[in-house]
């Protein structure tokens, strides 16, 4: 695909390193025409921006060295990649004394978007509308309209920029993480003729640090249970079949996650409950094939077959190199994160459950793990708060996945609200719910957002068979976009994506719940 080059001739409204808390923001009206200049060689948009002007902070007087000042400017969200670059340009042999300024104005070299100047790197552009807008995607040359002339509703920004509360709009179904991203904004060097040397020097480093923006891609989804008609298919000789379909969307992401709603393996014996469930042995190679890296294991069925087969699980799972999470040999394994690491970023899970008495009496909270006993992590809201507040420090995001609220109720319960909120309060830049059977809402709370639920993924069962992938990308700074990728169970208990008719179903309805839970009190 030919990529198109965009490049902006003022500054880019920056935004600051740490993200503005989420707000429940009315749509905007309109946006101000962006005109547009086409170069065909290079096919080539010219996007002008709003010029932000920072007042100067005041600096200490530099310390004298033998080589001479130069002062440089860049946009709050591309501080640290400047940064990085003069450290690099430093290290190969110092011959300039490089200072970094809050002001345009007080600057020798700013790195500024347009053409003239010297080239210092691309950044992806997104065309972005509010998150519950059904709005999904455009062509190349409506995305060349919407910038020449403006598009109700979108807002142009830098992808990382961006804040799930608005999503980013597919271009050529690509969206800005992806390879071959149409959309690329040019950033240069703008400065005069005494510091050229130096805007030379810098500029040949900038490009890997400019160009580089680590994103992760996380896919989401609810319950796993391999059981009955699935795990009936998997002992027959077919563990591919509960997840054949589905797979390659799983597989795209950079870390993919779900909640096994059963035991697994062959041990132990039926809890003393109205259902128990139990996937075979080789569940796990269904799993793995399906590309799962990390399971939570707090729910109501993960000991359905006692301590043995939850232990049984947790070393299948672990031969496949899949984690798990809210469940072990005791409290503190039981509480302890699971830590993975993606682009250079550290990502802490954590697992916890808080469901219903059921109805023949069965109280799920027997089942948490005490100093000495094996079992799971009960959605305590000051255990929440400690093991969520104690990862922050440990990793660079935080997601707990919380088994809670009531059956085939669409809004989230107050157990689950409380747990959620406490989670998000102590830390957590993102949290997904399951165990309501059913696709529940989106909630954006400060600048952390909060899945309620998933519903079903694989799993026989009756119902409403409209499910989701709910795809997620991360940066640094936490949750940068998200999108429901709507899918339907299958008789039998298989999922596969959904059809167009049934995706726009399925996402009116998360969209209804989310702004239903975004509502200003």
């Amino acid at each position: 695909m030919t990529a198109l080059g965009l490049s902006m001739a003022l500054i880019a409204a920056c935004g600051n390193q740490n993200r503005p808390p989420l707000t429940n923001e009315s749509e905007p009206t309109s946006t101000s025409p962006l005109p547009t200049a086409i170069v065909e060689a290079k096919e080539t948009v010219s996007i002008p921006n709003p010029t932000e002007t920072r007042p100067a902070v005041p600096t200490s007087s530099p310390t004298p060295t033998p080589w001479p000042e130069v002062r440089l400017f860049a946009p709050d969200h591309l501080r640290g990649n400047a940064a990085a670059a003069i450290q690099q340009v430093e290290a190969a042999g110092r011959t300039w004394n490089w200072r970094m300024v809050d002001s345009a104005e007080a600057a020798d070299i700013r790195l500024v978007t347009g053409e003239k100047g010297i080239p210092a790197g691309h950044r992806a552009v997104a065309l972005t509308v509010p998150f519950t807008r059904d709005w999904q995607g455009v062509g190349v040359s409506e995305a060349k309209d919407i910038l020449a002339n403006g598009r109700e509703h979108v807002i142009v920004m830098d992808w990382a920029e961006m804040t799930p509360n608005r999503k980013a709009l597919r271009v050529d179904d690509l969206l800005p993480a992806e390879k071959d991203y149409p959309l690329q904004r040019s950033w240069v060097l703008e400065t005069s003729a005494d510091f050229q040397p130096a805007a030379n020097q810098l500029g040949q480093a900038m490009h890997e640090f400019i160009n580089d923006d680590p994103v992760i891609h996380v896919s989401a989804v609810g319950d796993l249970m391999l059981d009955r008609a699935l795990g009936y298919a998997i002992a027959n000789g077919d563990p591919s079949f509960p997840f054949s379909v589905v797979a390659p969307e799983l597989k795209r992401a950079d870390l993919t996650i779900g909640n096994l709603e059963s035991a697994l393996g062959d041990r132990g014996q039926p809890a003393a409950k109205s259902y128990t469930f139990r996937a075979p042995p080789a569940a796990a190679d269904s799993l793995a094939s399906a590309g799962f890296d990390l399971l939570t294991l707090a729910n109501n069925h993960a000991l359905d077959f006692g301590p043995e087969a939850l232990n049984q699980a947790m070393t299948l799972l672990a031969a496949k190199g899949i984690a798990t999470v809210g469940a072990g040999v005791d409290e503190t394994s039981a509480r302890k994160p699971a830590i993975l690491e993606r682009m250079g970023l550290r990502i802490a899970f954590l697992g916890y459950v808080d469901v219903p008495v059921e109805v023949g009496g069965f109280d799920t909270r027997e089942w948490s793990a005490t100093e000495s006993t094996p079992g799971l992590a009960w959605a305590d809201l000051s255990h929440i708060d400690q093991d969520v507040a104690a990862a922050d420090k440990e990793a660079d995001i935080v997601i707990v996945l919380l088994h809670s609220g009531y059956e085939y109720v669409l809004p989230p319960s107050p157990a689950q609200e409380d747990a959620a909120h406490k989670a998000v309060d102590a830390g957590a830049d993102l949290v997904i719910g399951h165990h309501a059977h059913v696709l529940q809402g989106a909630e954006f709370r400060d600048d952390a957002v909060i899945a309620y639920g998933l519903g079903n993924f694989a799993f026989e069962i009756d119902g409403d068979p409209s499910t989701a992938i709910l795809n997620v990308w991360l940066d640094a700074q936490g949750v940068r976009q998200l999108e429901f990728a709507p899918a339907v169970i299958q008789r039998g208990g298989q999922p596969r994506m959904a059809t167009a008719e049934e995706a726009t179903r399925i996402r009116h309805t998360v969209y209804y719940l989310t702004d239903l839970l975004n509502e200003a009190p």
